[in-house]
């Protein structure tokens, strides 16, 4: 059993530094891979002394976001460690050993399957891979929303164990090391957002799929790096959704300049909805 998980630090060496503590010591954890994604704080010097036998500790050149430094990581764990399986973490996540070991079994017994993820408990970390239609229904807050939780709901009713999905979340998720090299990692144009339905899109292309593990679940404090960043205001990292998607627009759907302008309007849309959110939030 070999494997690698890969950990990625912006501004957030303490979450970062207890979840490597906690899995340390997990058997079905070979390797660790911390990057720290060019913080701008002393993130890097707080993790180096994590550094040892099982962990290594890297620093990415600049900071160009989740598929950037992710791939960066898992080129450094593929090249010194070459697992077999690869865990993706966010630093604010918390995950159990027999959750590790059931992943790895699942992408190794079932190569259909380039990608595994567990269920979260909070909120819900499954998602349809969206056409046009579905990246409009996106942009607003309470379509998504509901759009989400009764994927979630169903999944949950599944009597299968693994239950095929379209897209899972990139908090946490497990990738075969073969999927992971064929799909030829996370799309690096983007900075936030769009990753996994990116991924989900070239994993599709070389004929794999993802599952989720209907009886293993994970903790997530939901987008806690992102929230510390934009000081917990939906409206604030917007703009990266939209700069993400119009790249899955462009280059994965092939829209026309039509439907490039109804997706700029609804993002407008889309975004003072979530301004009003933050106001109505702020005086709660």
């Amino acid at each position: 059993m070999n494997t690698a998980l890969i950990v990625l630090n912006y501004n957030d060496a303490e979450r970062t530094s207890a979840l490597v503590q906690s899995v340390a010591c997990y058997r079905s954890v070979s390797h660790i891979v911390v990057v720290d994604n060019c913080s701008t704080d002393d993130s890097y010097n707080t993790l180096l002394p994590l550094a040892g036998e099982k962990i290594d500790v890297i620093r990415s050149e600049s900071n160009a976001g989740y598929a950037s430094g992710n791939n960066a990581g898992v080129l450094f764990a593929l090249k010194h460690y070459a697992p077999e399986v690869l865990f993706i973490a966010n630093p604010d996540v918390a995950f159990s050993e027999d959750t590790v070991i059931a992943l790895y079994s699942t992408l190794m017994e079932n190569k259909e399957y380039g990608v595994a993820a567990p269920v979260v408990r909070q909120g819900t970390n499954i998602w349809n891979l969206p056409g046009f239609i579905g990246i409009i229904e996106s942009l607003f807050l309470v379509w998504f929303t509901l759009d989400k939780k009764l994927i979630r709901h169903n999944v949950l009713k599944d009597s299968r164990p693994i239950v095929p999905v379209d897209v899972v979340e990139g908090s946490f998720l497990a990738i075969s090391a073969d999927a992971w090299k064929k799909a030829r990692g996370f799309d690096e144009r983007t900075f936030l957002y769009a990753e996994e339905i990116i991924f989900a899109k070239r994993l599709r292309a070389q004929g794999f799929r993802e599952c989720v593990l209907r009886d293993h679940f994970y903790d997530h404090l939901h987008s806690a790096s992102i929230k510390k960043a934009h000081k917990s205001r939906k409206a604030a990292a917007f703009h990266y959704f939209r700069d993400s998607f119009r790249i899955y627009n462009r280059h994965y759907l092939h829209t026309s300049k039509t439907q490039d302008r109804i997706f700029d309007i609804c993002w407008y849309l889309g975004y003072l909805e979530r301004r009003l959110y933050d106001i109505v939030k702020s005086i709660r």
